[in-house]
């Protein structure tokens, strides 16, 4: 637990004034209703004794004035406190969430990629609402906790120091059944987020392979281990509730213990206290244990919002130039006129003569890339080659096709996540632009580089809207166009896909990524088995199709050995992966194998 990173992030979400002034205005509000209940026990004992005595020239008007006056102000400071305290919550969660979505846009793409099981998503939303309720649930109600202890020590002590001697100790008693408490409540939280993730884990995989436990007959397998989970969840909450519930009690015990000294200490006193001004104390007491009971529950808020804080740590850092430049996001048009930042509007009508006859309708629309997208090219120096003592020394820069062939399990797939900075490689064998591309934010890298997985990821939408990822202003022209490349013309735009694409056929899945991927025209397009899947002459046709459709690009595209024949024209490099021997051969027709 580090609440201290968490008060350093609220101090860049908000001003120091407006913290300070809702923790004021909350002080405000408990002590007006801890002497609000102090008064009146005093004025209802005092109205009670005066009436047995039958004493006329007491005057209960003054007193009744207070009461009043401690009712509407406790009040109003509460409405008040409020007021504020939103007002720091809101304003709180947008700047952490801005600061965290731009350091969410320098993450690198090994690092994004780590997170696409909607960690991230948990990061800018729950974590952010964490640390920004901080000051509302946290500061504020400790800080009139603490300030309004203080003033009832105090003025037991002032009363009567032997009592305000044994009121010392049993608050030092209840702040260590408190602590205590708390850091049992936080270890079964622990066990409980852990089992949690597990029961994530089981609930997620069975979904998924639901089709194959039922074929298989594991059903109730993956019933009875998803129940363990529950169990176990389950378990470890109610541990949580009862050291919570446990401290709660020990803390009402010690407030009756403290409430209980108060008269026996003062009424036994020589001379003894009047009755009045003893229930007014015991009262005052009351109200200060009151606040203190919740003392176990702000400490978890505490140590809630100090974890949160550091899972937004690697996303609220300082903002960093790579390599001495701060990267600003451009588009470049196709006619080779002039860069424009994408924030800045274009001025002036727009001139579509310059289409070269051989652009294809997508090609209209303009490609948002980096200001590192100049080189246009990766750079692999010395890069390891998986399961071989073999290097590969090559730079990707279009027009031109790479060859990655081998046997299944020969590194292909390794080797395209390395290329693209999604999988972590040896530092300076991959560049780009002279840069490691492990260290760019991913960016950076997708204005260069795009990889389209074995099984690339879809969104729960239509075909149209899949593709616009890559180009949102395409028009259904562009899009039917990139669709004819991949051989899905047939497909409609407004088709549905289902989660994770479930609705289409591999194949169809397959060449819909590769679709969104020809739509953004990268420098350098990396294909991970795009033709796994496809009958023969769909294969030849999307192989065909691809260098075509993206004339100026660098196509790395890895297949197995079986396949290397669907091919239409030979490749400019080969690089053969497999056994002991892995190497480039340049400008073969088929792949070819030599010693490094």
């Amino acid at each position: 637990m580090r609440p201290g990173r968490a008060w350093r992030l609220l101090r860049t979400a908000f001003p120091l004034r407006a913290l300070l002034t809702g923790m004021l205005l909350a002080t405000a509000g408990e002590l007006a209703g801890a002497a609000l209940l102090g008064v009146s026990g005093w004025f209802l004992t005092t109205c009670a004794v005066v009436t047995l005595q039958a004493d006329t020239t007491w005057s209960w008007m003054y007193p009744s004035g207070a009461v009043r006056a401690l009712a509407l102000g406790r009040t109003g400071l509460r409405y008040l406190e409020r007021l504020v305290s939103h007002r720091n919550l809101l304003s709180a969660q947008v700047a952490l969430r801005a600061r965290s979505a731009r350091g969410a846009a320098r993450l690198t793409a090994r690092e994004l990629r780590a997170q696409r099981d909607g960690t991230l998503l948990t990061r800018l939303t729950t974590d952010v609402e964490t640390v920004a309720g901080l000051p509302a649930n946290v500061c504020a109600p400790l800080g009139a906790a603490v300030v309004t202890a203080c003033l009832v020590e105090i003025l037991l002590l002032a009363a009567m120091p032997r009592l305000g001697l044994a009121e010392l100790v049993v608050w030092a008693a209840g702040l260590w059944c408190a602590r205590r408490a708390h850091r049992r409540a936080r270890a079964q939280l622990a066990t409980a987020a852990e089992a949690r993730a597990a029961l994530r884990t089981v609930l997620l995989g069975s979904r998924a392979a639901f089709d194959e436990l039922r074929c298989l007959d594991a059903v109730p397998q993956a019933r009875r281990a998803a129940a363990t989970a529950v169990t176990a969840v389950e378990s470890a909450e109610w541990a949580a509730a009862r050291a919570e519930r446990l401290g709660r009690l020990s803390l009402r015990l010690l407030a009756a213990v403290g409430q209980a000294a108060v008269l026996v200490i003062a009424l036994g006193a020589a001379p003894a206290q009047p009755v009045a001004v003893v229930v007014g104390e015991v009262l005052l007491l009351a109200a200060g244990w009151d606040l203190l009971e919740r003392l176990p529950r702000l400490l978890q808020h505490l140590a809630a919002a100090g974890d949160a804080a550091d899972r937004l740590a690697p996303l609220a850092a300082d903002e960093r130039p790579v390599d001495g430049g701060a990267e600003r996001p451009v588009e470049r048009p196709v006619d080779g006129g002039a860069e424009r930042p994408v924030d800045q509007p274009v001025e002036g009508p727009v001139d579509e003569s310059t289409e070269r006859p051989a652009d294809q309708p997508w090609n209209r629309w303009p490609r948002r890339v980096t200001a590192l997208d100049g080189a246009r090219c990766v750079e692999a120096s010395g890069l390891p080659l998986f399961g071989s003592s073999a290097t590969l020394t090559t730079t990707l820069s279009g027009p031109g096709l790479t060859l990655i062939t081998g046997p299944n399990g020969s590194g292909k797939s390794t080797l395209l996540g390395r290329l693209a900075g999604r999988l972590p490689a040896p530092a300076g064998t991959v560049l780009l632009d002279g840069t490691p591309v492990h260290r760019l934010p991913a960016g950076a890298v997708a204005g260069t580089v795009t990889l389209v997985e074995a099984d690339d990821w879809l969104a729960d939408d239509t075909v149209a809207a899949n593709l616009r990822q890559a180009a949102p202003s395409a028009d259904p022209t562009a899009l039917e166009a990139v669709l004819d490349v991949v051989g899905l013309s047939a497909l409609p735009l407004d088709a549905p896909v289902g989660p994770g694409g479930r609705l289409l056929s591999q194949g169809q899945r397959r060449r819909l990524a590769i679709a969104r991927a020809v739509l953004r025209r990268p420098p350098v397009l990396l294909l991970d088995e795009p033709v796994a899947g496809l009958d023969r002459p769909t294969a030849q046709a999307l192989l065909a199709g691809l260098p075509r459709a993206l004339p100026d690009t660098a196509l790395v595209i890895a297949l197995q050995d079986q396949d290397v024949d669907l091919l239409e024209r030979p490749p400019t490099e080969v690089v053969r992966l497999g056994g002991d021997l892995a190497a480039v051969a340049p400008s073969l027709p088929v792949p070819a194998t030599r010693a490094p």
